[in-house]
């Protein structure tokens, strides 16, 4: 599998984040994130311009025209006042290109299957460093999902397996995954900090993956299906 750039993997998690955006706008998002730069981000939005997932759009007398007559939002054009904006016209499309290039197999560090329930499991990495993710983080985002495993991500997953391994093993499956990271010199340093905006928050004492990067990580892990009630919320689009 060709793999997506850890850089462009997070200019692209912010531009479905945000939908609306200028070049500096979401250069000013990211640029405090392991060096992105200006140049960066425009190489990325070209490309997802020329394959037609964003839409550029210039605030013109005829984008204010079209603003008055309702034909786009207000709010579209507050970005940059004189500069191009961009509209993200095709999340679908975005998403399931992130997803010819990244995979969640290929980030699991270890699946292990404990004789606990999914509850107790729960409450025992809460006291960990993890963050839920896939199916375990899309149940606080819908009643109408309900997930059959518990998925998270960590920064330290020797820690956590040497935690469960002694475990019972049971019919409890839980999946630990690492965050996304970039080489910097001869260190890896995580591409996303465990409570970044882009990545993850805290809900009702869990920490979980924001609803956008929950809804790439599912589509990365092939289950694009079950996310039709968050891609409605987010982006009001149906598959």
């Amino acid at each position: 599998m060709k793999h997506i750039q850890p850089k462009t993997f997070q200019i692209m998690v912010a531009i479905l984040s945000t939908r609306k955006f200028s070049q500096r706008g979401l250069w000013r998002l990211c640029k405090s994130k392991h060096g992105i730069s200006i140049g960066q981000i425009n190489k990325v939005v070209t490309e997802l311009q020329q394959k037609g997932f964003i839409e550029r759009l210039w605030r013109t007398p005829a984008s204010e025209a079209m603003v008055e007559l309702g034909f786009i939002g207000e709010d579209t054009l507050d970005f940059d006042m004189g500069r191009a904006n961009y509209i993200l016209t095709d999340p679908v499309g975005l998403l399931r290109y992130i997803s010819l290039f990244r995979s969640m197999n290929e980030l699991r560090s270890f699946t292990l299957n404990v004789d606990a329930s999914e509850e107790k499991v729960i409450a025992k990495l809460l006291r960990q460093d993890a963050v839920f993710c896939l199916g375990t983080a899309q149940e606080q985002y819908t009643p109408y999902y309900r997930s059959d495993e518990v998925s998270f991500y960590s920064r330290n997953p020797n820690r956590i397996y040497s935690f469960f391994r002694t475990a019972k093993r049971g019919q409890t499956k839980v999946n630990c995954y690492s965050i996304d990271y970039i080489r910097v010199r001869n260190e890896k340093l995580n591409l996303f900090q465990l409570l970044d905006s882009l990545f993850a928050h805290e809900s009702e004492g869990m920490k979980i993956t924001t609803k956008v990067q929950t809804v790439v990580d599912m589509f990365c892990d092939g289950k694009s299906t079950y996310t039709k009630p968050l891609l409605k919320s987010l982006w009001g689009v149906e598959i």
